[in-house]
């Protein structure tokens, strides 16, 4: 049997919210994974780029607005933002807590949602920098995944491990996982399943990046080759 190397324990369940916001682009709306009854009409998730400032989660106006299909309305006298929606009514008036960027006025998350939708849904997943309700997604994370993918892939991959990876796993399929720690540093797992002369195996990258001097790079690196039971 191949010598196998200690491999890497992580967790590699991706949440339906992280799925969604990695098969989609930025304000695309999507249909969610629970299964509803054919008379139910299934709530539909609007995918916006956000920022997080003063431990708040700011989403664009104008987009999340359109997302939910409500009527926008702009009184340029008063710098004032109103939004309606079946009968309910969100106003935003640029100041501490309305921000303007890039001409764009973005106001926070958890207020515009609970206005038209019930409050008790909202969801931060700090290790994917987005926040979540039944009908927004809003990633507030420096890099798209795959951009921190192609920095994380670029740093490795003279690495003779990175090639190994490559040549046991090459026709097999291969998932990539990015996890954020804090705003400035990231990781991102490859794992692949594959076998070979009749054995299972399971490779994994560990590739971990910072920021420094305006550039994202490696700091951290492991790789690990663990054995499999064949599937049932």
């Amino acid at each position: 049997m191949k010598q196998v190397s200690s491999g890497i324990a992580e967790d590699m369940v991706m949440t339906k919210y992280k799925l969604l916001a990695g098969l989609l682009g930025t304000a695309v709306l999507v249909s969610p994974l629970a299964a509803h009854a054919e008379d139910e009409a299934a709530p539909q998730y609007t995918v916006l780029d956000g920022k997080y400032l003063d431990d708040r989660v700011y989403m664009p106006l104008r987009a999340a607005a359109d997302g939910i299909g409500a009527v926008t309305t702009w009184n340029q006298k008063t710098k004032t933002a109103t939004v309606e929606l079946n009968g309910k009514r969100f106003e935003a008036t640029v100041g501490p807590y309305v921000k303007l960027f890039d001409n764009r006025i973005y106001v926070q998350f958890r207020q515009f949602d609970s206005t038209f939708f019930d409050p008790n849904h909202i969801i931060w997943q700090r290790e994917h920098l987005q926040a979540s309700s039944d009908r927004f997604i809003i990633q507030v994370a420096p890099l798209k995944d795959a951009e921190a993918v192609k920095f994380a892939t670029n740093a490795i991959a003279k690495k003779p491990q990175r090639k190994q990876f490559l040549k046991d796993t090459d026709g097999f399929f291969a998932q990539e996982y990015v996890y954020w720690e804090g705003f400035d540093k990231y990781k991102v797992i490859y794992n692949s399943e594959w076998n070979a002369d009749g054995e299972y195996y399971s490779s994994t990258i560990e590739a971990k990046m910072k920021k420094s001097n305006h550039q994202w790079v490696i700091y951290s690196f492991n790789y690990g080759v663990n054995g499999m039971l064949p599937p049932h």
